[in-house]
């Protein structure tokens, strides 16, 4: 199909280019027919499936043999922290709010938080726990963008489980979602470096929490400091 083309009309198709001349309404139906048709050409429920299956594993051969395999790892992460937010904002108001402001602020712009929990926690995992690893530095950035989307809806699912047992935000609740989301990304750590000899839990566990740790002291804790000195 060209846009150069002068659209024959004859019939529906142009005969020359091909382009349907008299596409169907748009309608409730039209626009899930194209949804879940674009999903699967896209391979998202492919991912999707496949990164709660095999997440080391898929995102390994992606990074190495086949970047047809997966959807890019940032409009995966846009869509699954745009469904987060969407779903949180209608199920669960303010399940997913701090009291710094400048952390909120920055979670208003869609991937400043996620990109840079990201290269924090690739940082980690790459120079301190898995150094020479051949995924490189931008490789690691984009196993952690994986795992971070897809534990951002096993959270989610997870949350929304527990709305339905106890509408109280309590201690026990963000522990569980909390455990669920570093439990999963341990695994896809401990599975995407076992390929390479070093896929022992206790390398995979440490390398996670201290990425976080490191999250929290380079971010969070100068957040709160400015917070509390009202440089914000």
């Amino acid at each position: 199909m060209s846009d150069a083309c002068a659209h024959r009309t004859v019939g529906r198709y142009c005969p020359d280019c091909g382009k349907d001349l008299r596409p169907e309404p748009i309608d409730r139906r039209a626009v899930l027919g194209e949804l879940a048709e674009n999903w699967w050409e896209k391979g998202v429920l492919h991912t999707l499936v496949g990164l709660f299956r095999q997440p080391g594993i898929l995102i390994r051969r992606y990074i190495e043999e086949d970047r047809d395999l997966l959807v890019k790892a940032v409009p995966y992460i846009a869509v699954a922290l745009a469904l987060n937010y969407a779903v949180r904002a209608r199920f669960l108001p303010g399940s997913d709010t701090t009291d710094l402001g400048l952390i909120e602020m920055m979670r208003n712009e869609p991937l400043i938080m996620p990109l840079l929990s990201a290269l924090i926690s690739a940082l980690v995992l790459h120079f301190v726990f898995y150094r020479g690893a051949s995924a490189g530095l931008f490789g690691t950035m984009v196993l952690r963008l994986y795992i971070l989307a897809q534990a951002t809806f096993l959270v989610l699912v997870v949350d929304l489980l527990l709305q339905l047992v106890t509408p109280d935000r309590s201690v026990g609740r963000n522990l569980t979602r909390l455990a669920f989301g570093l439990g999963f990304t341990i695994f896809a750590v401990r599975q995407f470096y076992a390929g390479e000899g070093r896929g022992g839990w206790i390398r995979a566990v440490a390398a996670v929490l201290c990425g976080e740790l490191a999250l929290i002291l380079l971010v969070y804790m100068p957040a709160a400091m400015i917070e509390q000195a009202g440089l914000l």
